[in-house]
């Protein structure tokens, strides 16, 4: 596999069992991420978004298929070196930003530098220079109901980027914010991004984010339909249809 592959899905299924029924959530995905890409996964709400990070998180797992990531069939690995993975080589984005409430947005940046293990003195210093890099040098010490919602998203790319992580996931990082702070918010993910060289796959139907994208893959019904480059993109009346 080229070295400048991050994450490859090959003829990847998901199905889940609901009562009686198969519910096919991926249907056959092929599909490479470039290292050091802003790739983005568009579509619809119920088109298997979701589903499809969670495949190359190892959250979840293929019904048939392979995810590898940097080379490395994820169903070759140990629970351990997966939980490993996920830990050092993943900063993982949600719409929800599922801050720890009761600590500061200092000590939320700082928390997964504990499990790396990282020395108290080292975790500060580096949760402090990236909240300062995303604007907050002046609300490291607020919780974060004292934050608004973009303060609070900043605060979870943040924590993402603390592990300096080869993978960044970001799942509908703006859908819980107002169009102006939504801008705001994946401006300055595409911008980190090409600061650190981090590869970034971020599933949306937010069509703005076509415009900080290299390349856009369209996901419908558990299929890519297609992936462009951006200045490739033209949008049909399906695509819109969200």
């Amino acid at each position: 596999m080229s070295e400048d592959i991050t994450v490859k899905l090959d003829d990847v299924w998901k199905t889940y069992i609901m009562g009686n029924e198969e519910v096919q959530a991926l249907r056959g995905i092929n599909l490479d991420i470039l290292q050091g890409e802003f790739h983005v996964i568009m579509g619809p709400s119920g088109s298997g978004k979701t589903t499809f990070l969670n495949m190359v998180g190892a959250l979840d797992f293929p019904t048939m298929g392979e995810v590898y990531f940097e080379g490395v069939p994820l169903s070759s690995l140990t629970k351990k070196q997966l939980a490993s993975i996920r830990s050092y080589k993943i900063g993982f984005i949600f719409q929800t930003f599922n801050l720890v409430p009761v600590i500061t947005a200092r000590e939320n940046v700082s928390l997964p530098l504990v499990f790396q293990r990282y020395p108290r003195e080292e975790r500060r210093k580096r949760a402090e220079e990236i909240l300062k890099r995303v604007g907050l040098a002046d609300r490291m010490d607020h919780t974060p109901d004292e934050l608004s919602g973009g303060q609070q998203q900043r605060v979870a790319i943040a924590r993402a980027l603390a592990g300096k992580p080869s993978l960044i996931l970001a799942d509908e990082p703006t859908g819980n914010l107002d169009l102006k702070t939504g801008f705001q918010i994946v401006e300055l993910l595409r911008e980190l991004s090409q600061e650190t060289g981090v590869t970034v796959i971020n599933s949306t139907h937010d069509l703005k984010l076509i415009d900080i994208a290299d390349r856009i893959s369209w996901l419908r019904d558990g299929e890519i339909t297609r992936t462009q480059q951006k200045l490739d993109v033209s949008i049909t009346s399906v695509d819109v249809t969200i």
